[in-house]
């Protein structure tokens, strides 16, 4: 097989991403927990939680695709290399596969439900 030749900077940029999904996705999750929900009688988001509900909708396809990628690039002769980067890509890679599972959890179902709803 042939070794992967994706660059540092690609990784970086790959756990860029995969950080900045978690984020949002934290952000939705503790606008839920902080939100009044009488104050909210429909059940509706606030509009300062838009990120989080586009990643709360869609972001499970961008992650895992990005995931895929990043199995990849985590394979590369120069990301393997350098340490920081590895590290870097390992703890974004992690942190999106701990996001993903919360998804397909109960309480994820719940965050879903009320910003879909």
């Amino acid at each position: 097989m042939r070794a992967t030749s994706i660059s540092r900077g690609t990784a970086g940029m790959l756990s860029a991403a995969l950080l900045a999904l978690v984020v949002a996705y934290l952000y939705g999750a503790v606008a839920y927990l902080v939100t009044d929900a009488a104050y909210f009688p429909e059940q509706s988001p606030p509009g300062w939680s838009w990120p989080a509900v586009l990643v709360t909708m869609f972001g499970f396809v961008p992650a895992a695709v990005i995931l895929l990628f990043a199995w990849r690039a985590w394979r590369s002769p120069q990301v393997q290399a350098d340490v920081f980067t590895r590290r870097l890509l390992a703890v974004a890679g992690v942190a999106a596969v701990l996001m993903l599972l919360v998804m397909a959890t109960p309480p994820g179902w719940e965050l879903f439900d009320w910003y879909v709803s």
